[in-house]
């Protein structure tokens, strides 16, 4: 008889594809986690497509901002040009108060703009008196004095060109170095701000208007 060995017979389970383990052999099992397939690129397309989105955006509004600037600067180009429409003076200065603006003619086009600050509304002596006169006199550096019921002043000025003198003092045109550039055009006429009733120029603008304004050039006080 053939011997037998002591060790006991193994049972081996076996599945179709020819593999198996033995029960008796320790097992180890392993956990798959599931995937999803094209995660990864679903999120890049995500992010590929909010980034378009807020590009389009972005092109959209700064298109509508310039949009609203060109229409602005023809609003103001077509207003420019109506207060010079219609001159025939070879040299003409127009300062609207209600605009806090100054435009200079040569006949009907307009050559030169800026910003302004008038007299203050709210007093009779500091008005900016409305009405048609002509600047008189052309002087530099010259200390510009006076009073009111409320304040007096004692302010030095470069260019001083004079258009009317009443029973409230002197007008005219003058730079105020002591203002901040910012200022012109921003103080209402109503405001405490205001000037004593001279138009006040940035130094640039009054240097310009003293080298082209001769004395006998016309000057128009409007209120529009």
């Amino acid at each position: 008889m053939p011997k037998q060995n002591n060790r006991k017979p193994v049972q081996v389970y076996r599945y179709s594809d020819g593999t198996g383990y033995s029960r008796n052999m320790p097992r180890h099992h392993i956990s798959v986690k599931p995937k999803i397939p094209y995660l990864k690129h679903f999120f890049f397309f995500l992010i590929v497509t909010i980034l378009v989105v807020l590009t389009i955006n972005f092109l959209a509004g700064r298109e509508n901002i310039q949009s609203k600037i060109q229409s602005q600067d023809s609003q103001s180009l077509a207003i420019n040009a109506q207060y010079c429409k219609g001159n025939r003076d070879n040299s003409l200065i127009i300062v609207s108060i209600s605009r806090r603006h100054l435009w200079a003619c040569n006949q009907s086009s307009q050559i030169y703009d800026s910003v302004v600050i008038t007299g203050n509304e709210n007093l009779a002596s500091d008005k900016t008196p409305i009405g048609n006169y002509k600047i008189y006199n052309k002087i530099t550096d010259i200390d510009l004095i006076g009073s009111n019921a409320q304040v007096s002043w004692n302010d030095h000025v470069k260019y001083w060109m004079p258009f009317l003198q009443n029973q409230y003092g002197v007008y005219g045109f003058h730079d105020a170095t002591w203002r901040n550039d910012s200022s012109f055009g921003k103080v209402s006429p109503y405001s405490i701000d205001a000037s004593h009733g001279c138009v006040e120029l940035p130094l640039t603008t009054a240097a310009w208007v003293y080298n082209w304004a001769n004395i006998g050039t016309s000057v128009s006080i409007v209120k529009y």
